[in-house]
């Protein structure tokens, strides 16, 4: 293991040799750094690390005072990052690369000089109505060693600005826009300072102005997929959607309320099952609705898997001395369901959108089968629960639960997803 870790100490030795031949002397210097941690008896490595080190101090102590006489403070400091970066790596094993004399005070001055140049442009670009660049502006200024007065100040600049970028989007129709940037204003000093209370009151009006209203209409079965579904399964599978899929919708969808449109339909004599177009639009104009949601099941498969069959016996409870044989299956079922919905515009009666959603859901069952009456035979608890035929029932509503879930989430991921794409 020590030859290994010595083969593998030289290879990196080497490696950085032939690094610092190319002149990639950071990457040389990082090989060096290696080994030392490795070995830190290598006085080769350290000789290359401080030669190299040194050497990269120079050149990037250049580069940055280059920048400062160009006015590009914040190349500055990147070079002078990359010098305090270089040094606390070697000082790790025990390399101390030098600086000049000076070097704090150009330290300080150039991440002074940054922070000045930061500031300035931000606001120049904030008067020209440039959002976007003086945010980037006041968000680079707090990876800098700010005093709190200037933390202050950034802090101030980030939440007015958003707060303006805020009111723009709101004039421009842009509500989706309007709230985030309020919600970004409101986390600077939070919900209770003067900016927070500010960007509550615009992301109100967003919203009172951006949502989008949605009536969804009951669910039928397609004839074919009715021969097979589990009845009601299209019921279940719409209060699901409306109770615990669409019950906290994302900011700007408005899920109208199901006993409203329930109310509607009555009033309007609107039978349960399929849904005409024009019927749908005629139910969204009577709910005031943006848009109206109708949606079918259109198939449903059940694929049970080969069945494992294991012979057991049990002795009978009258006499124990005798046992009978009974058979016990072990078997997968795989339920695959599709679903079809379509967006409508209740002004034109139009279909915007159609969208085919799909889902699966498998489980294991376990059953036993007896050709006399079950309950002669002496079972432990487990052994008669695989008889027990309401179990079996059960088992199978628990699948079918599963999938009518996930059918409901992933509908309702879609149907969020499309009206969000006509809010701004």
């Amino acid at each position: 293991m020590a030859l290994a870790g010595c083969v593998s100490t030289e290879k990196r030795y080497k490696k950085g040799q032939e690094l610092e031949s190319k002149g990639r002397l950071e990457e040389a210097a990082q090989r060096y750094i290696a080994v030392l941690a490795k070995e830190p008896g290598r006085e080769d490595a350290r000789q290359r690390l401080t030669e190299v080190g040194t050497q990269l101090v120079d050149d990037y102590l250049r580069q940055a005072r280059a920048d400062e006489a160009d006015g590009l403070y914040e190349n500055a400091v990147g070079a002078i990052n990359r010098i305090d970066s270089l040094r606390g790596r070697t000082s790790q094993v025990g390399v101390t690369l030098e600086v000049p004399d000076d070097y704090e005070k150009f330290r300080r001055d150039m991440m002074n000089a940054a922070v000045a140049s930061l500031f300035r442009q931000g606001e120049e670009l904030e008067k020209a109505g440039n959002w976007s660049g003086a945010f980037q502006c006041y968000e680079r200024l707090l990876s800098y060693p700010l005093e709190p007065a200037e933390r202050t100040r950034v802090d101030e600049a980030r939440a007015r600005l958003l707060l303006r970028w805020a009111e723009q989007d709101m004039a421009t129709g842009s509500f989706r826009a309007a709230f985030g940037h309020a919600q970004g204003a409101i986390e600077v000093f939070g919900p209770e300072s003067r900016t927070g209370v500010e960007g509550l009151a615009i992301q109100k009006a967003a919203l009172n102005a951006g949502t989008r209203t949605v009536a969804v209409l009951p669910f039928w079965v397609e004839p074919g997929a009715g021969e097979t579904a589990p009845r009601q399964m299209e019921s279940k599978l719409y209060d699901t959607l409306l109770y615990e899929h669409m019950d906290a919708p994302p900011p700007f969808v408005g899920p109208i309320d199901r006993g409203a449109i329930h109310r509607e339909m009555t009033r309007l004599r609107v039978r349960s099952g399929q849904i005409p177009g024009r019927t749908a639009a005629m139910l969204g104009m009577a709910l005031n609705a943006d848009f109206v949601v109708v949606g079918w099941l259109e198939s449903y498969l059940q694929e049970d898997g080969v069945p494992e069959e294991t012979a057991r016996k049990a002795p009978l409870r009258r006499d124990r001395s005798k046992s009978a044989a009974y058979t016990e299956k072990k078997y997968a079922v795989k339920l695959t369901g599709e679903m079809v919905y379509q967006l409508l515009d209740p002004v034109s009666g139009r279909v915007i959108d159609e969208r085919t959603v799909t889902a699966s859901a498998s489980g294991q069952f376990r059953r036993a089968y007896y050709e006399g009456d079950y309950t002669t035979l002496d079972l432990s608890r487990d052994e008669r629960a695989l008889f027990d035929r309401e179990g079996w029932l059960r088992a199978e509503e628990e699948l079918q639960a599963g999938l009518v879930d996930k059918l409901a989430e992933r509908t309702a991921a879609t149907i969020f997803e499309r009206v969000l794409r006509y809010v701004k």
